[in-house]
């Protein structure tokens, strides 16, 4: 799940299988997780058939004629729900979710169906969950009783039922991956479905759904040990009774607003194997290409290239819907951030889906390409062109399209004023956000503003909140527009110095671009003086 922001990154040469309801399924092997159980799932391998498409692989002594003692198995089904959006499918993204926001209230599905497991053995059993964000301090794994769910159909108004905790993971700090112990739970043979959820106010937890490939939701069980034992006789169940989840409130029968158009139904095919992304690895550095004075931006693009030598990345501006490829976004053949508007109704109207659906489809699949839908909203929204909510929805039809595309270099990029994070812009930025799920990175236009005094911002205090809220939503963090006018009484130096603290604050803080605005769009913030250009020639060339 997820749009390719969202990587995907199955193995070249894997066969992916698909399930009942047309779902890509993981291929039929799994990476080892070092640090977990999972690791010593070990040796020969024995495929086993789990009907629907699916299969799954036993690990054992096979070589001596001994019965396999252990079984992986790739989830068949996944998907996310939204609260605030009751009819968007999310069925097709690379990421699952399970949101406990303000404003964004999210929970994920998963369907395992197990067979192989001997008759009379009580297995160990534990979820495996992947991902390339860190988690909360607590996430719960719920019974669904209800397994008939069709991930390509399902939306919070026919989502079924959720049940009581049936395990909770407690990750340590800076954690990534998950691991629900459902020993007693997963008891053999059988479909087994559950919901993940989020139960502390504002958290999100995002992991790796089936269409991202080998790294997806597995079930692994093992019956070599103690577990492999005979089962106990099931104890006397009691009634209970659960309490609503934390993170979901009773969908009323009437929407407060409408939801966006899906752009997933049931009847859609599911995307062919993607190529798995170029590594970003360190910061790309680049700057903007601006044509403002008249020059096209191919002439803008060797401008800068003169000026800073071969940039890692450039940021291009399409004031409406953006242009055919190459267009101005693929100017330059490598990585871009690009940006394009279009009215947030307009989007979810779903009357402009054939046109983005076109644009997604046809990007370039050998560089990282951090789209953005309407850079800088918060003016927009405050002179009432369109509301916070708006915008949201906008961003998650236009995921929902992203992921169809199936291309891995696909990032989708809010961008934001750093002014929005100060208490004098009385703005919160969450307003804009629509999870993490959506989101992939969040670009930052951050501008020096001591300039004024004759000095230049520390970058640590310029960029550290931009860093915080990015990292604390579980995202990427990015710096689209840096500036800075010359400050009084500088030749030059201070500036350079200043850009070459820039650059290794964002090293060292993992930013995923920083582009520097070299426009005169708000006042001149060009790198005119051979200090500031060369300073920030060395910080792109690394």
């Amino acid at each position: 799940m997820g749009h390719g922001s969202r990587h995907r990154r199955p193995a070249p040469g894997r066969r992916h299988g698909r399930t009942q309801d047309g779902r890509q399924v993981a291929p039929t092997t799994s990476p080892r997780r070092s640090g977990s159980r999972a690791a010593k799932f070990v040796g020969a391998t024995v495929a086993l058939s789990l009907g629907a498409g699916v299969t799954a692989v036993m690990a054992g002594a096979a070589d001596n004629g001994s019965a396999p003692t252990s079984l992986r198995v790739s989830a068949n089904a996944d998907t996310y729900v939204y609260q605030e959006y009751p009819g968007e499918n999310r069925g097709a993204a690379t990421k699952l979710t399970a949101s406990n926001q303000a404003k964004l209230h999210t929970r994920s599905y998963l369907k395992f169906t197990v067979a192989g497991v001997p008759a009379g053995v009580s297995p160990e059993a534990h979820l495996l969950l992947s991902s390339d964000r860190n988690q909360p301090s607590t996430v719960e794994l719920h019974a669904v009783t209800d397994t008939r769910w069709n991930a390509m159909s399902m939306t919070m108004r026919n989502a079924p039922a959720v049940g009581g905790v049936v395990a909770t993971a407690k990750p340590a700090a800076r954690q990534k991956s998950l691991d629900f112990d459902l020993t007693g739970v997963v008891k053999g043979d059988g479909t087994y479905s559950f919901a993940l959820v989020a139960p502390q106010a504002d958290t999100v937890s995002a992991v790796f759904a089936s269409e991202h490939g080998t790294d997806g939701p597995t079930l692994a069980l093992d019956w070599s040990g103690p577990a492999g034992k005979p089962a106990p006789a099931p104890p006397s169940a009691a009634p209970s009774t659960q309490p609503a989840l934390p993170s979901m409130s009773p969908l009323p029968t009437s929407p407060s607003k409408p939801a966006p158009s899906s752009s997933h139904s049931s009847t859609a095919p599911a995307p062919a194997p993607a190529p798995a992304p170029a590594p970003l690895g360190s910061t790309l550095f680049g700057t903007s290409l601006w044509t403002g004075d008249g020059s096209s931006t191919t002439q803008a693009l060797a401008r800068e290239t003169t000026a800073f030598g071969r940039p890692d990345i450039v940021r291009t501006y399409y004031t409406g819907m953006p242009k055919a490829w190459p267009g101005s976004a693929g100017v330059s053949g490598g990585p871009v951030a690009v940006s394009f508007k279009a009215a947030p109704k307009d989007v979810t109207s779903g009357r402009l889906d054939s046109q983005f659906a076109s644009w997604f489809a046809s990007a370039p699949k050998d560089r990282p390409i951090f789209w953005s839908y309407f850079h800088e909203p918060e003016n927009d929204v405050e002179s009432g062109s369109f509301t916070t909510a708006d915008y949201r929805a906008a961003w998650v039809h236009l995921a929902g399209l992203a992921d169809r595309a199936n291309n891995p270099q696909l990032r989708s990029n809010l961008i934001l004023m750093c002014w929005t994070l100060q208490s004098g812009s009385h703005r919160n930025w969450q307003d804009y956000f629509a999870g993490a799920s959506v989101i992939d990175t969040i670009g930052w236009d951050c501008y020096n503003k001591s300039f004024s005094k004759g000095s230049y911002g520390d970058p640590a205090s310029m960029l550290g909140k931009a860093v915080a809220t990015s990292k604390a939503a579980g995202v990427n963090w990015a710096v689209a527009e840096l500036g800075s006018k010359m400050a009084s009484g500088d030749n030059g130096t201070g500036r350079a110095q200043w850009l070459t603290a820039v650059g290794s604050y964002a090293r060292a803080n993992g930013a995923a671009y920083i582009t520097y605005f070299d426009s005169t769009v708000g006042g001149d913030f060009r790198l005119l003086d051979a200090a500031s250009r060369n300073a920030w020639r060395q910080v792109i060339a690394g």
